[in-house]
């Protein structure tokens, strides 16, 4: 009985050694992670718990390959990595993932259906593809692959999936024609296959030349649909920082920029007519287009004027001859608008432009003040009462618009409207 017991245990040592053959010598090779935290799961799937994560250039053993996995081993652990975070020798992926899958972009008998399949020139592929890395599938994978086979890089069917064939054609590709070897279909890697793009990004578009902030922008003109040059490069710059734009920039006002202004309009609520209007421009830059005038106004004072001047608002005035500008503020508003310099070096610039005298002679002015500019008359004259102090003008002067009155007479005064009428012919 003893004898029999030790028979039947060497017979299942035997078995239990011929089954751990295979896995003892299974082949294995060093990778390499090739991003920061991937996850070392327990299971091949993206849903299984996992062991720990791994940091960037850590060294794993490959024993296998199930799906987008490998098999590895690490820190006395068995589990499973994502392949695209692995990097292996040509060889270690090849003998991995097997000769005969198209994805490994060696030959196979299989054919491709592909409506690209029979074209033999880059350039009747037509448009380029977009972006493209590896896991992505669709038709800009498949131009690319037979663009890559046109050029005897891609071997495999082209079947618009990114797997490991296409990104090792994408690198073998980029290492021949001197371009970093990232096995992505990045913008350089587009530029050098198709010599175009189809999309680009603020870092990629040459066109950019360094610019991230709409600020480093000159304000342009306004343009329109068949308009090119500088202003129309100057909106797609900023159109492409606020994400609107994204075609290569090439200073034509064209049916991408159009559509890309209707979007940056629908987003500000404004009507969407694909015009880079003084509106679109203000929205987009935050300043009026190069080349916007105002309209000048003419502001009834006694119908509903007196109440666009309130509280202790500040303006800007210019005084029609001389072109001076400067800033004042309301004191009051009944009969016409009181005012006050605003500071010190605007009383000088009022000063100057009476001639170093004040006086009560009436000039035509404009009145800039909340995105209009208005037809007035003022006086140089420091009078009554003042709020401003520090401003080297003691006391206020007197500014009239169309049909306001004097305090002393309550009437209209004709000189101060003979300016009123002389600015209304002036623009700002």
């Amino acid at each position: 009985m003893q004898q029999v017991k030790r028979s039947i245990a060497a017979v299942l040592l035997v078995v239990l050694l011929v089954s751990m053959i295979p896995e003892a010598l299974a082949a294995s090779y060093t990778g390499t992670i090739n991003a920061d935290k991937v996850f070392f799961r327990l299971y091949a799937s993206t849903n299984s718990v996992y062991h720990c994560q791994l940091k960037k250039g850590t060294k794993v053993t490959v024993t296998g390959v199930k799906g987008d996995f490998y098999k590895v081993t690490y820190d006395k652990n068995t589990g499973y990595v994502m392949k695209k975070y692995v990097t292996l020798s040509s060889a270690a992926e090849k003998a991995l993932n097997g000769s005969s899958s198209s994805s490994s972009g060696s030959s196979s008998t299989a054919k491709s259906t592909s409506k690209y399949a029979n074209i033999t020139t880059i350039s009747k592929l037509g448009a380029a593809p977009d972006y493209t890395q590896y896991g992505s599938s669709g038709d800009s994978v498949e131009k690319l692959q037979q663009a890559l086979k046109i050029k005897g890089y891609y071997k495999g069917v082209v079947d618009g999936k990114y797997g490991d064939g296409t990104r090792n054609a994408v690198k073998a590709y980029q290492k021949a024609v001197g371009i970093s070897q990232t096995g992505k279909a990045d913008y350089a890697t587009i530029m050098k296959l198709f010599g175009k793009v189809t999309n680009t990004t603020v870092a990629n578009d040459p066109q950019m030349k360094g610019i991230t902030k709409i600020s480093q922008i000159t304000v342009p003109a306004t343009s329109r649909k068949g308009d090119s040059g500088k202003n129309v490069l100057a909106l797609q710059q900023a159109l492409k920082i606020k994400g609107y734009y994204k075609a290569p920039i090439d200073s034509k006002y064209g049916d991408q920029t159009v559509a890309a202004v209707k979007a940056f309009q629908k987003s500000k609520g404004m009507a969407q007519d694909g015009v880079a209007g003084n509106a679109t421009i203000k929205a987009l830059f935050g300043k009026n287009a190069a080349n916007f005038t105002y309209t000048t106004e003419r502001l009834d004072w006694f119908n509903g004027g007196s109440s666009v001047f309130t509280g202790t608002c500040v303006y800007t005035i210019k005084d029609i001859n001389t072109g001076k500008t400067f800033q004042a503020r309301r004191r009051f508003g009944t009969n016409h608008l009181d005012s006050e310099p605003l500071t010190a070096s605007d009383t000088a610039i009022l000063k100057s432009i009476y001639g170093g005298e004040w006086s009560w002679n009436r000039r035509a002015i404009l009145v800039m003040y909340n995105g209009h500019v208005y037809a007035a008359s003022m006086n140089g004259m420091p009078h009554g009462t003042y709020g401003v102090t520090g401003n080297n003008f003691d006391g206020h002067f007197c500014i009239h618009f169309y049909k306001s009155r004097t305090h002393g007479t309550n009437n209209v005064d004709d000189a101060h409207q003979n300016c009123v009428s002389r600015a209304m012919n002036a623009t700002w």
